[in-house]
């Protein structure tokens, strides 16, 4: 990802009969925070899933640095998602390892069938300490995930994504079951990885207050398409009012 911008043209995809996407476009210079908002089957989850090819579009272009990864064959798409980290809603943790082993689970695509034999290394270990440290975790290193709570296993999801050495963050509702202490630290965490890492971040959301707070814009999506896509203190009431609408 050279200059690591994200260009969206004219993106369709259909569900068997149905429209979820229809044309969308937008862009995505480096280091921007966006929120994507929007009523639930508007096609939020979607378009970030066709975002890593998670679902694969019918038509239109995805250009990260200048290249279509839609056209990409399985070697050069496997190169590009290690640079594209997602975050599930659900966690997407496993319960019965240990903390510092979720988040080091990235490091096994580089391993080779002896390494997976070995296990990880201390050095390892310590980078995975590492990013749980990033994100408040560091103490639970060794400790089984299943004794987590949501909020904490959302943040080992995040630490697990830094491993993967992101330039692109994708988070899917990332706090829609959480609280309101644990979403305040979800998203000051985002923020913080936002401006501090530079890494760009494309979060959906379902709170539009979040989204105003934390973003630097809003895509509004409506029907399967773009609605607006503004800065985020632009965005007027009148706006939300006819997304929701």
């Amino acid at each position: 990802m050279k200059n690591e911008k994200l260009e969206v043209k004219n993106l369709v995809f259909n569900y068997g009969m149905k429209n979820i996407l229809n044309g969308i476009s937008f862009d995505v210079p480096k280091g921007e925070f966006i929120a994507i908002v929007g009523k639930s089957g508007a096609g939020k989850s979607t378009l970030l899933r066709c975002l890593n090819l998670l679902n694969k579009p019918n038509s239109g272009e995805i250009n990260i640095s200048g290249e279509n990864i839609i056209n990409f064959n399985k070697k050069k798409l496997k190169m590009i998602r290690r640079e594209i980290a997602f975050i599930f809603q659900d966690y997407n943790v496993l319960d019965n390892l240990y903390t510092v082993e979720n988040v080091l689970t990235p490091y096994l695509v580089k391993k080779s069938i002896a390494g997976l034999f070995l296990g990880y290394t201390k050095e390892e270990y310590e980078e995975g300490v590492g990013y749980l440290k990033q994100v408040g975790l560091e103490e639970e290193a060794f400790k089984k995930s299943k004794y987590l709570s949501g909020g904490q296993k959302q943040r080992v999801a995040i630490a697990k994504a830094l491993a993967q050495d992101p330039k692109l963050l994708l988070a899917d509702e990332p706090v829609s079951s959480l609280d309101e202490k644990n979403t305040t630290l979800i998203m000051d965490t985002f923020k913080k990885l936002n401006e501090q890492n530079g890494i760009t971040v494309l979060i959906n959301l379902h709170d539009v207050n979040l989204a105003k707070k934390y973003s630097t814009r809003i895509l509004g999506l409506k029907d399967g398409k773009v609605l607006f896509y503004k800065d985020s203190d632009k965005v007027t009431k009148d706006e939300f009012d006819e997304l929701y609408n």
